[in-house]
């Protein structure tokens, strides 16, 4: 059942494909009504590629890795669902492989183990391979886009100048006349990227951003992508985190109040009747007397299910769960750090929320504010993206052609056009 707090839980996981994909979707629109405002061709032209990508962008990676984990992880007989930042320390390891939720899952860890420096080298090559199949799929979108917009220009105008030549000849006669055209060694920026499903994305819009730039058939089409690309890239990876930090920043600092918890857990009831009865006060000092060391932290997470902190961990899936057992996958990496990190947003809301209460509010009133400021964050930050993307970057494309006069005219087809003239097609 889709309720508000599904889709502000949905909009505000900074994990999620599904904010990008609304505002790569606003962008695809907002282009392509743009380009359709300077000339049919470049408008169809425009909406190949936009579209292409967009499909290319969101299913591309996914699908290479869904196959190279049917092919190569299959051949080597490893179990592809296995993180190999879980083999970076051996003490949590040990504590990873105790923990397994099945045997199949145990004898796996066993082969991973005894193989390990292969499957480091093949989950590694996962992330290149797939993106470079992703890479290889946007190269033959290109070419098939612009021998596709080539021929379809080149038809028109002969057809155009054919129509101005023989439009009193009878109509079987014109007919005739048609001229048809013919792991160890993984460093931590590689890690980072391999293992993000959103830092994957901008890996592929990088390399889609260097073949654009590298193919644009003409001086107008380099000048649009770069403006294009260069918006993209800000607004969809940068922008939107940034904008995210200094909105909770606002929060914080004018109602004294911390959204930076996952919306997810935000939208809930959980927390705020853990602060009613303040059992969350004996959370926090179960995780405070569990975290000496990364193998304590990581037993403490399997053998607390019911205290609050990870609890708020597997709502924020940092701590991943598996469907099929219930229990917590083993194979999934669990950051260790940002588990901490949780903690601490969780004691710090917990202040705020105690010094609400001595001046007179009551924990409805807090809780209301805080989902309102959540909410409201989010529709800032992916409402200032769709507007930059979807109707300032288009707007800023548009005028930069109407400024030009020599740029007005969609130039693949003004140069196929002097091509067809100097070859004598048409005159």
């Amino acid at each position: 059942m889709v309720t508000i707090a599904n889709i502000f839980s949905t909009l505000g996981n900074p994990n999620s494909l599904i904010p990008l994909a609304i505002k790569d979707t606003v962008s695809t629109a907002g282009m392509t009504a743009g380009s359709y405002i300077t000339g049919k061709e470049e408008g169809h032209d425009r909406l190949i590629d936009e579209v292409g990508t967009e499909i290319i962008w969101l299913c591309g990676i996914p699908f290479f890795k869904w196959l190279y984990n049917k092919t190569v992880f299959k051949a080597f007989d490893l179990d592809s669902k296995f993180d190999a930042r879980n083999l970076k320390d051996k003490s949590v390891l040990a504590k990873i492989k105790e923990y397994a939720q099945t045997d199949d899952i145990k004898n796996n860890i066993d082969k991973i183990i005894k193989k390990e420096k292969v499957f480091k080298n093949t989950a590694t090559s996962r992330f290149f391979i797939s993106t470079g199949l992703a890479v290889v799929s946007y190269i033959g979108l290109t070419k098939f886009k612009q021998n596709y917009t080539d021929n379809k220009i080149r038809k028109n105008l002969i057809e155009e100048y054919q129509n101005s030549q023989i439009k009193n000849l009878p109509k079987q006669d014109i007919e005739k006349s048609n001229i048809q055209p013919s792991f160890k060694g993984l460093g931590s920026v590689i890690e980072s990227l391999a293992f993000s499903p959103v830092k994957n994305m901008w890996v592929l819009d990088g390399c889609i951003t260097g073949e654009r730039l590298k193919d644009s058939r003409t001086k107008q089409e380099f000048i649009g992508y770069a403006i294009k690309e260069a918006s993209i890239l800000f607004f969809m990876y940068y922008a939107g985190g940034k904008i995210q930090e200094l909105l909770e920043y606002f929060a914080e600092k004018r109602h004294n109040i911390s959204i930076n918890l996952d919306a997810r857990v935000l939208e809930g009831d959980f927390l705020k009747n853990a602060f009613n009865d303040k059992s969350i006060e004996k959370s926090l000092a179960e995780f405070k007397m569990a975290n000496t060391s990364p193998a304590d932290l990581y037993e403490f997470i399997h053998k607390n299910p019911d205290n609050l902190i990870v609890k708020t961990a597997k709502i924020s899936e940092i701590i991943k769960m598996d469907k099929e057992t219930g229990k917590i996958d083993v194979r999934k990496y669990i950051d260790l750090k940002e588990f901490e990190g949780v903690k601490d947003k969780i004691e710090k809301l917990y202040g705020q929320y105690k010094e609400a209460l001595v001046k007179g509010k009551t924990s409805q009133e807090f809780f209301s504010k805080v989902k309102k400021l959540k909410r409201g964050s989010i529709l800032t930050n992916i409402g200032s993206s769709i507007l930059a993307l979807g109707v300032l970057t288009p707007a800023i494309m548009l005028i930069n052609r109407v400024a030009s006069d020599d740029n007005q005219e969609f130039e693949t087809k003004k140069r196929i056009r002097e091509d067809l003239i100097k070859k004598g097609i048409i005159v």
